[in-house]
């Protein structure tokens, strides 16, 4: 009688206890508190070696349950939701990144600031006295910034500006409706041609400054 009281008393003790080490987790076995909850089983074991068989398997029935769930995941302790939160955080980090670059690249035309360029040819030197540009590019980048009508008539004039001597020009730009052909022409030759003692094989580069309200240019590469 003696032995069945005092297991009903630690029966009721262990019970009233239990709650402390439910844990519903919904992967079992991989929360830390497993591994806590395992040592405790140890230290259960090796405390209750003094009293009597009974005694030990209600202990260990009740104070160590065989199946454990964990209320980690829904407080946000698991570390399962940690590692989850900081690969979504650097898989973020790395696409604003991405994105950043990009725009940045956009914004400030990284690489490559020269929108028109062009190799020269015999034509661009002689007595034509006029730089050929290419039609697409020039429909794009001067014909918006242009009075296309002037420029379809008697040509319109605009600002230059040499970067590599820091030279103030200007040129004519016309459209020639017969042959839809656009060129700079005017002071090509004297300003340019003959000033920068440009020769066959030269590279050139054109592009409209909007802060300035002109165009930049500039000797690209020389044939020599």
């Amino acid at each position: 009688m003696a032995i069945s009281s005092h297991s009903s008393s630690l029966t009721s003790y262990v019970s009233s206890s239990v709650t402390f080490d439910v844990c519903p987790h919904l992967a079992l076995g991989s929360c830390s508190c497993f591994t806590q909850l395992t040592k405790k089983r140890k230290r259960g074991h090796q405390e209750t070696k003094k009293i009597n068989n009974a005694s030990s398997s209600v202990l260990d029935m009740c104070l160590y349950p065989k199946t454990v769930a964990c209320l980690h995941l829904s407080l946000g302790v698991c570390t399962c939701l940690a590692d989850t939160q900081k690969r979504v955080h650097q898989e973020t980090n790395v696409s604003t990144t991405n994105n950043t670059c990009k725009a940045l690249a956009v914004e400030t035309n990284v690489g490559d600031p020269w929108t028109i360029k062009k190799v020269l040819t015999k034509s661009d030197l002689d007595d034509n006295c006029r730089l050929l540009l290419n039609k697409d590019l020039a429909k794009k980048w001067v014909v918006p910034v242009v009075d296309k009508a002037k420029a379809e008539n008697d040509g319109v004039e605009v600002e230059v500006f040499d970067v590599d001597t820091g030279f103030p020009l200007s040129l004519s730009f016309k459209i020639r409706p017969s042959n839809d052909s656009h060129v700079f022409n005017k002071t090509w030759i004297t300003d340019f041609v003959g000033r920068r003692s440009l020769k066959k094989g030269d590279e050139i580069g054109l592009k409209w400054n909007e802060n300035r309200k002109r165009f930049d240019f500039s000797v690209l590469h020389r044939s020599y």
